[in-house]
């Protein structure tokens, strides 16, 4: 029961999902420098969210009227990638543990700074990759529940359920992601947004899509972005795709693979490299001998 226990708050803590109540650290729950612009979400919730760049819209309800918290702000902005991320937090017994989980939080990310698989890829080529990542041996996440193709006002999206139960803690997850690409705003990668909730086994919960996602897009405004901030973005990506291809010329590792190298071939293709383009549902080479 101790290591099942010891297991199942290491999976929550490598996402960085929970907090053990211990001490009396008070981190600055408001704080802005050049990097990040962290709020109080009780203050920032009924308001519509218009510091991103690339698009503007209203929090759904349950962060509306977010109480206060006295862990984090609950509201958190990353200026190079133009990405929020929200959250409110609730606590909870286990035993003799008293731990701090947030229960409900979601992600919006732009991608402006280049970092992020797949952004310069067809929708079909990104889907495949995302599943020959999920094949990977080493692959530890959650695996989809389902993944479908939908559309979501107008928008082209990749949306994928995942459902993942810690018994031994006595608590389940669920999150919905969205991965969409529009065509308003002059960028070429896709847009993500996440919803997803962390609640005591048995709970009912809230509809993910119908509770978060859908009144988040019907209040989406997409920006025209200015000229020197597209050059900025693409500039990002392109830094990011010649720091990959400087690691695959020198033979080094750029995150887990395939032996023929098929996930590192395929980005270095879609950025714009002469490399062959493989075939990421191909079964594996089979070793001398086999």
């Amino acid at each position: 029961m101790a290591e099942s226990l010891r297991r199942a708050l290491g999976h929550l803590l490598v996402g960085g999902l929970l907090v053990i109540v211990s001490g009396c650290m008070s981190p600055p729950l408001v704080y802005e420098n050049a990097r990040f612009d962290n709020r109080l979400l009780c203050q920032e919730g009924a308001k519509r969210v218009t510091l991103m760049q690339r698009y503007s819209f209203d929090l759904p309800g349950p962060y509306r009227h977010a109480e206060c918290g006295t862990v984090t702000g609950g509201f958190y902005y990353e200026k190079a990638s133009d990405s929020l991320s929200v959250g409110t937090s609730g606590s909870f017994s286990y035993g003799d543990t008293q731990v701090t989980a947030s229960g409900l939080y979601m992600r919006v990310d732009s991608f402006l700074d280049g970092q992020g698989v797949g952004l310069l890829y067809p929708k079909q080529a990104f889907l495949d990759d995302l599943l020959a990542r999920q094949a990977l041996p080493s692959y530890h996440g959650v695996k989809p529940s389902s993944i479908d193709w939908v559309s979501m006002q107008g928008h082209s999206c990749l949306r994928i359920y995942e459902r993942w139960e810690g018994r031994a803690v006595g608590i389940f997850e669920d999150e919905v992601k969205y991965w969409c690409w529009e065509q308003e705003s002059g960028l070429q990668q896709p847009f993500y947004v996440h919803a997803g909730q962390r609640l005591p086994l048995g709970s009912k919960g809230y509809d993910l899509d119908q509770v978060f996602i859908l009144p988040w897009f019907q209040s989406l405004k997409i920006n025209p972005l200015p000229e020197p901030v597209l050059a900025k973005a693409r500039a990002g990506i392109q830094k990011a795709c010649a720091h990959i291809k400087s690691r695959y010329d020198q033979n080094l590792r750029w995150g887990d693979d395939y032996p023929d190298k098929r996930l590192t071939l395929t980005r270095l293709h879609y950025c714009g490299y002469d490399v062959p383009l493989p075939d990421l549902s191909a079964p594996l080479p089979r070793a001398k001998g086999d």
